[in-house]
C-alpha cells in the first residue's frame, strides 16, 4: 500500500487474512499512517521511504487507514478468509480467472455502502463455459465534508521575508 501524491495507493486493497503489507512511501515529504478499525490497530509513526517491518493483518474485516499529518488521506484494506476475492478495476469490471464450476456465495463491499460493511448478493452458478455476472449497488453519495489537500499559500515566505528584514 503505498503513498503517493499525498494519496493511498491503491485506493482498496484485497488481501486474505494473514498477509504482511508493506506501506512504502513515495512521496517527498513524511507521512505517518495508522488504523483504530477493530480488524487492525496500528501506527506507523512519521517516515520516508519504507519502514522495514510489513504490518501482518491477521483477521478479517475491513481496515480504515489514515495519515496523522494529511487528513485527506483515506485508503481501504479488505481482509478476507475467502479463497477467491478481488478489486475491480476504475470501470467497476473484476475478472476471476479460473474459476472450477460450482456455486458460490458473492460478497460486496465498497467504501460508500452504508455502515461500510460487506453485503451479500447471494449465489451465482459457475457454468462449465463461464459466466458474465453484473450486481448493482446502492452508494450513500460521497461525503462534501471531506476535506482535500491545502491549497498552497505564502505565509512561509511572508515569514521569511520579515524575518530577513527583522534581522536588517
Amino acid at each position: 500500500m503505498d503513498q503517493r501524491s499525498q494519496q493511498f495507493a491503491p485506493h482498496v486493497l484485497a488481501v486474505h487474512t494473514g498477509t504482511p503489507i508493506k506501506f512504502p512511501n513515495s512521496d517527498n515529504i513524511r507521512h505517518q499512517v495508522y488504523s483504530f478499525s477493530p480488524a487492525k490497530r496500528f501506527e506507523l509513526r512519521l517516515y520516508e521511504g519504507t519502514p522495514s517491518d510489513p504490518v501482518l493483518f491477521d483477521k478479517p474485516g475491513v481496515v480504515v487507514l489514515g495519515c496523522n499529518i494529511h487528513d485527506w488521506m483515506l485508503g481501504y484494506v479488505y481482509v478476507t478468509d475467502d479463497p477467491r476475492f478481488g478489486v475491480t478495476d476504475a470501470q467497476g469490471k473484476l475478472t476471476l480467472d479460473n474459476l472450477p464450476v460450482g456455486v458460490y456465495q458473492v460478497t460486496l463491499w465498497h467504501p460508500q455502502l452504508i455502515d461500510m460493511q460487506p453485503l451479500s448478493a447471494g449465489s451465482i452458478k459457475v457454468p462449465l463455459s463461464g459466466l458474465k455476472q453484473t450486481f448493482d449497488l446502492t452508494l450513500d453519495p460521497a461525503s462534501t465534508n471531506i476535506p482535500t489537500a491545502p491549497a498552497p499559500n505564502t505565509f512561509g515566505d511572508a515569514f521569511k521575508r520579515a524575518a530577513r528584514e527583522t534581522a536588517q
